[in-house]
């Protein structure tokens, strides 16, 4: 017996110096250096192709490009994706929304533009949202690749149930990597159009949820992939344990050194925080509109980073460069010389990539049938129909004393679309340019309303809806944008700029939609109000809009896309065998302004 528990001992302590040689192992091994990439964009907001965007370079006049296009991310994702073909390839969400695009294809040409490109994984964005749950079920179904977010909760039965996954785990070189989406809850909530089937889970205790999931299944590199703001994800990432990097969205945030191309970002790319253990996170984001693919080296020790560094590649269409004057006059040599040496030297984030040839010919043939379709003629307008923002003030040569004659027409075809508003108020900078005289088409539509803006009506006090004009100029008043200024349609009113906030708005009237007559608002009546979602959520300046909904209930939204009002508007006057024409002097919101003396606080 004795020998019998020798021999049992002897093998006992066998065992136990055979785990801690496997743990010495195990700590040897956790040493190992690791490298992954990460190639990502997000909030492209259907913009596949390029915007003009103003730079300026020291010795060089300021001058214009076109920024991005899909078909350059393509070529650019790519040439990392060549380098690397383990490279992870991120779309922080906002796929979709904001171009005609959209408004025409809903969503199917950025999937085949997206699906073309190649994608491991997309964050949920609030945007994706804004059609309500059946566009995102549908584009989803779109899509080749997974949509993440861990914080989206779709209702056994909903649509989105098991769409949405809240991580995927992927293998990159031998090495797992969980990936954990993330979307922002209180902007979708009040901004998007989910239905309530649709639970919004706080954001930093869902991260943390399926981050100690992922440690569970022996994965301990781990990316959150963020649509929820470049400050909301610092905050993040000093509040959950075990993450190392934030791939991000919402914010439209451009990051690293573009200050020598006379562009203002918001901090370092990455920008490297420290998460709960006090290990380091590398947070990343890509600017706007596909013009940045964002290109990120992190190293690893184990499952710790030791470093990490990239570069956000802003992509410029180099035939586009011109002085930045009305004849966009082509760019001297030397000028061209100087940029691409200023480039060089501040580690060629600034890059001139050709058009990806597939990705170019999917958009190419959507780019056709936009521009067939833009071509209709769906109107005239008799005369030019001009825009200023703020009464008073010269906006391209032109100064209109009461201000703008397009935004309320625009305020009248919400007007006219929707059955129960008693007056409709519009920003300003909603309403994007003038009507020249001639034909009216869907482009000019389009290009006067290019948002994917519905119609919102909320019911109002008529004490409520002097606040709300009074909050809107007194946003522009305190340096916010002159697009807050409010126009309307069957409300008219005087305003003086001088006077105080609280009292810049007097002698409030309102048209009775059944007889036309106007009368005195009164203070205590409840009024149904129409506006545009944007400026409905209490968006530039409209801030009361925000806050009777807040004390009493959401407003309604009628899920009516608010350039289709406009076009609706012009085909019935067309179908009358009339032309668009400036409303009657006595329909004008603005019966009259006094601007202040200050020629520089836009009002």
């Amino acid at each position: 017996m004795k020998k019998t528990f020798r021999a049992i001992f002897a093998a006992l302590l066998l065992s136990v110096l055979a785990f801690a040689m496997t743990g010495c192992n195990g700590d040897s091994a956790s040493d190992t250096e690791s490298k992954i990439k990460i190639v990502h964009i997000n909030d492209t907001h259907s913009y596949l192709d390029g915007q003009s965007v103003s730079l300026e370079f020291e010795g060089v006049a300021a001058f214009t490009a076109t920024a991005g296009s899909m078909a350059k991310v393509a070529t650019v994702i790519n040439q990392l994706k060549t380098a690397d073909p383990y490279a992870l390839t991120l779309h922080a969400g906002d796929a979709v929304q904001g171009t005609v695009y959209y408004n025409l294809f809903k969503g199917q040409a950025d999937a085949d533009v997206l699906n073309n490109i190649g994608f491991d994984a997309m964050a949920v964005g609030n945007h994706e949202f804004d059609d309500g749950d059946s566009f995102l079920s549908g584009f989803i179904d779109k899509l080749g690749f997974p949509v993440l977010s861990a914080n989206v909760v779709p209702a056994e039965g909903n649509t989105l149930y098991g769409k949405i996954k809240p991580y995927i785990i992927k293998s990159v070189n031998g090495t797992k990597v969980g990936i954990i989406g993330l979307t922002v809850a209180k902007k979708t909530k009040e901004s998007s159009n989910p239905s309530d089937e649709i639970t919004f889970n706080d954001e930093t205790e869902s991260v943390q949820k399926y981050v100690n999931a992922l440690k569970d299944q022996g994965v301990k590199k781990i990316i959150v992939l963020s649509h929820y703001g470049y400050e909301n994800d610092i905050a993040l990432a000093g509040k959950v344990t075990d993450i190392d990097v934030i791939v991000g969205g919402d914010t439209h945030t451009l990051l690293g050194d573009f200050a020598y191309a006379g562009l203002e970002s918001s901090g370092e790319y990455p920008t490297r925080k420290v998460n709960k253990d006090g290990d380091p996170v590398c947070i990343v984001q890509a600017w706007e509109h596909s013009k940045v693919v964002g290109e990120l080296d992190v190293t690893f020790k184990g499952d710790r980073i030791v470093s990490c560094s990239g570069t956000p590649h802003l992509l410029l269409d180099e035939t586009s460069l011109a002085r930045k004057t009305t004849a966009k006059d082509a760019l001297p040599s030397n000028e061209k010389e100087a940029i691409m040496a200023a480039i060089a030297a501040h580690g060629n984030n600034i890059s001139f990539p050709a058009n990806e040839t597939t990705t170019a010919a999917i958009m190419q043939g959507y780019t056709e049938q936009v521009t067939v379709m833009k071509q209709t003629v769906i109107g005239t307008a008799a005369t030019d129909i001009q825009h200023n923002r703020v009464p008073a003030h010269a906006y391209s040569g032109v100064t209109l004393s009461l201000g703008s004659d397009i935004a309320p027409i625009v305020a009248k075809s919400f007007y006219d679309l929707s059955n129960r508003a008693d007056v409709c108020i519009q920003n300003a900078g909603g309403v994007r340019i003038s009507v020249p005289a001639g034909n009216i088409t869907m482009d000019t539509a389009y290009t006067l309303l290019p948002f994917d803006n519905t119609l919102y009506e909320i019911e109002m006090y008529g004490s409520e809806i002097k606040q709300v004009l009074e909050d809107a100029i007194e946003g522009i008043a305190q340096g916010g944008s002159d697009g807050g200024f409010p126009y309307a349609y069957a409300l008219r009113y005087d305003v003086d700029a001088t006077k105080a906030f609280g009292s810049r708005v007097s002698n409030l009237e309102v048209k009775n939609r059944t007889t036309g007559t106007w009368s005195a608002i009164d203070n205590a009546k409840m009024y149904v109000v129409v506006t545009n979602s944007y400026t409905g959520m209490g968006k530039d300046g409209y801030t009361t809009f925000g806050t009777v909904q807040e004390e009493r209930g959401m407003g309604v939204n009628t899920y009516l896309q608010y350039t289709l009002s406009f076009i609706r508007y012009v085909e019935a006057l067309t179908a009358a065998n009339m032309s668009v024409e400036k409303l009657p002097a006595s329909d004008h919101p603005i019966k009259s302004y006094i601007s202040t003396p200050a020629e520089d606080d836009k009002l």
